[in-house]
């Protein structure tokens, strides 16, 4: 009766043009991942970091020079002397440097990759959450709707003991004031999937006024990980985690590079030229461009000393901050799950029962109204906290998820590598 009752209200509280979206989450958060423009701009400026590793790797471009030139003979009668020079030259980078150069681009791109990770799983969380939010606010339409037909049919009836001379007027006003709540609940709940509909329709890059229709509740079930397999898990997957391991390496390829610097580059020559009627000539030469003034390589290198300390000290926070925050939301994600299934064993039917009995001894003449809304109210909090409960499992869930940097189904088929501490060798 409850579900005829909630699906009927549902469908009551949808735009008469609109047709109801009803989709599985999976379906949803694979057309999130494809369509958020979020997402779709971190991926690109990921490739755009990815496909600059190359190219500062390459030698610099040489140099052609053509010169068409005549020399004036400086005599009368004479004519001038045209000189042709054909001069290519090509850079040498100090062997090291643009090895040097590139590592610094990979992990640029690394951190690049790691941001676009880190967009998706926010989006992913996200969407999840205004997804369960939708359905937890569907839930409270139906129980304030219930609520509202309940509380006319009681209001019916205080109304006709009032007039038989079996109730007071006290009864008739507590039940419209009880039904006037509910149906300000009503109302507000039903303004609440309005605005979740925006935002879940905004992230899923649509028109915003597109309409959902009845959702899937979040699954309560165990957590498929130990608290010690999500710690190697996130050391493996986060990206925060892993963001931090690259800029530490960036720090070090930054130093050796900037060694370099006190390195000279070398450079090749060759010169053609011909002149009239004389024979050609040719030039072929080196060349070495060193670093005169010590001065700017040495502030490089004390800068890049100070990065890589710098890197280090922010990886350890990064680190810490990470192992906490699966720490926390894995105990937290437990909780819930533990509460919403204390509801579900206990509360729940206890509360069921008392609103029975308290119905029964109403309608029998033994009970009073304010026995009966007392029994109604913990009922509708009951299961209003119930659906509280679950929906902070799954925000709890999603959480964790994000911070261990994978859902924590597929980490279970995976075997985590343990990158270590920051202060240990990471090599790529």
């Amino acid at each position: 009766m409850f579900k005829y009752f909630f699906a009927a209200l549902f469908i009551a509280v949808l735009p008469a043009w609109a047709s109801p979206v009803t989709t599985s989450l999976p379906d949803v958060l694979k057309q999130a991942r494809e369509n958020n423009p979020e997402i779709l701009a971190a991926r690109q400026t990921w490739e755009v970091a990815r496909n600059q590793v190359t190219s500062v790797q390459s030698w610099p471009d040489p140099t052609f020079t053509y010169v068409d030139e005549e020399f004036p003979s400086g005599m009368p009668g004479i004519a001038n002397q045209p000189v042709k020079h054909y001069r290519l030259e090509q850079p040498i980078p100090f062997p090291g440097k643009l090895y040097n150069e590139g590592k610094m681009k990979y992990h640029e791109a690394m951190l690049a990759r790691e941001a676009y990770r880190m967009k998706v799983l926010d989006v992913v969380r996200e969407t999840r959450m205004r997804y369960y939010q939708l359905y937890l606010t569907d839930q409270k339409i139906a129980l304030a709707g219930e609520g509202v037909e309940m509380m006319k049919v009681l209001l019916v009836n205080a109304q006709s003991r009032l007039a038989s001379g079996q109730g007071s007027a006290s009864d008739v006003f507590m039940t419209q004031t009880e039904l006037r709540r509910m149906e300000n609940n009503l109302y507000e709940q039903q303004q609440q999937r309005l605005l979740i509909q925006t935002e879940l329709n905004t992230l899923l890059n649509q028109p915003t006024d597109i309409s959902w229709g009845i959702l899937s509740a979040p699954e309560l079930k165990d957590l498929p990980l130990t608290q010690a397999q999500a710690i190697q898990t996130a050391r493996q997957n986060a990206p925060d985690y892993m963001s931090a391991l690259h800029e530490r390496d960036h720090a070090s390829a930054m130093l050796a590079r900037n060694k370099l610097h006190f390195a000279p580059d070398f450079g090749v020559m060759y010169e053609h030229e011909t002149s009239g009627s004389r024979d050609p000539g040719h030039q072929v030469g080196i060349s070495v461009t060193f670093p005169l003034w010590l001065q700017r390589p040495w502030a490089d290198v004390r800068a890049a000393q100070a990065h890589v300390l710098e890197a280090q000290a922010s990886g350890l926070a990064m680190q810490n901050e990470v192992l906490k925050k699966v720490q926390t939301e894995y105990i937290e994600t437990r909780t819930s799950i533990t509460l919403a299934r204390n509801f579900t064993a206990g509360i729940l039917p206890a509360s069921q029962s008392s609103l029975a009995v308290a119905r029964q001894e109403y309608a029998s003449g033994q009970g009073d109204i304010i026995r009966l809304l007392s029994a109604y109210r913990s009922w509708l909090d009951a299961h209003n906290d119930y659906q509280d409960h679950l929906y902070r499992m799954a925000e709890h869930w999603s959480l964790l998820e994000a911070w261990i940097g994978i859902a924590m189904d597929e980490a279970v088929t995976t075997s985590p590598i343990d990158h270590g501490p920051m202060e240990a060798s990471h090599d790529h």
